[in-house]
């Protein structure tokens, strides 16, 4: 698992102005958590950190997506669960829980804290603590919602709150769409595809072999393919080289990564095939792109 290169969190003081809009975000960010590494990282307030006993007992509502990696999650109205890549934690207001990465694997995590009239509304009329763990069905948009939201928490402009706060309902939308899938669809089918997109987060900087991967998962690379694009509306390789575009953006932007250097460490051939690749699915090329966030 790479370092620690993009974590980033942000916990926001109240604001009167927001009290009417329905939807209030309290605090969000992301954690990626090495083999060993300490959980969870320093820096967040003390009313957000685990007990003794490894317990935690929030009064806001948090939304945790684990993108890679694995561990396991309990609470007050669930058993000890184990917790896949592709799994949303949702936490309410005034329920014990605890979870954590398995120390010889960590995790990567994203993460929203939100309260409001409306939020409440959402929250208690379609989901319930006994069912806080929820299968991502369409995890690649979800994880959109996240990056988009915290793209705008960073902006200095006027309204920034409800810009941010506005990607919630969002997010709860393919949470729920994912809870309804994984009990109309074949859950077994969904589960490759989770595990499918692990692989390919874990292997991010190589080419991963299609044909092992499939055989691995139980299942034909014919059959894995059809799979894939149905429920992705991509090919196993063209939404893997979308999520080393995808993160070669981190590189860029958070490690200060060259072009050259990001390339490489993606396990490009050459960095002309990356720049074309990333002006063909951004519209700009490395440099251009880089260049237009820094002046944002």
């Amino acid at each position: 698992m790479d370092s620690q290169i993009d974590s980033f969190s942000r916990y926001f003081p109240p604001d009167p102005e927001s009290s009417g809009w329905g939807w209030r975000l309290l605090d969000a960010g992301r954690q990626n958590i090495a083999p060993h590494a300490p959980y969870p990282e320093r820096g967040h307030p003390i009313g957000y950190l685990f007990d003794a006993q490894g317990h935690r007992t929030l009064d806001e509502f948090q939304l945790v997506l684990i993108t890679e990696g694995r561990g396991r999650f309990e609470s007050k109205s669930m058993p000890s669960q184990k917790i896949n890549p592709g799994t949303a934690l949702l936490l309410f207001p005034g329920e014990w829980h605890t979870y954590r990465p398995d120390p010889e694997i960590g995790w990567r995590e994203l993460w929203i804290g939100f309260r409001g009239q409306d939020a409440e509304r959402v929250v208690q009329h379609f989901f319930s603590p006994e069912k806080a763990l929820i299968q991502v069905g369409q995890m690649d948009a979800l994880i959109h919602v996240f990056e988009q939201l915290l793209h705008w928490v960073r902006q200095p402009i006027a309204g920034r709150d409800q810009v941010a706060a506005s990607h919630i309902p969002l997010a709860l939308a393919f949470l729920r769409a994912g809870a309804e899938q994984d009990t109309s669809s074949n859950y077994e089918d969904s589960q490759r595809i989770l595990l499918a997109k692990a692989e390919f987060l874990q292997n991010i900087h190589g080419r991963t072999d299609l044909e092992a991967l499939a055989d691995k998962l139980g299942t034909s690379y014919s059959s894995f393919r059809a799979s894939f694009k149905r429920h992705t509306g991509f090919s196993p390789r063209e939404f893997e080289n979308r999520m080393k575009l995808s993160r070669s953006r981190d590189l860029l932007l958070h490690a200060s990564k060259s072009v050259s250097e990001t390339a490489d460490q993606l396990g490009y051939t050459s960095v002309y095939y990356y720049s074309r690749a990333f002006k063909k699915l951004f519209g700009q090329s490395p440099k251009q792109w880089l260049k237009t966030q820094r002046e944002s």
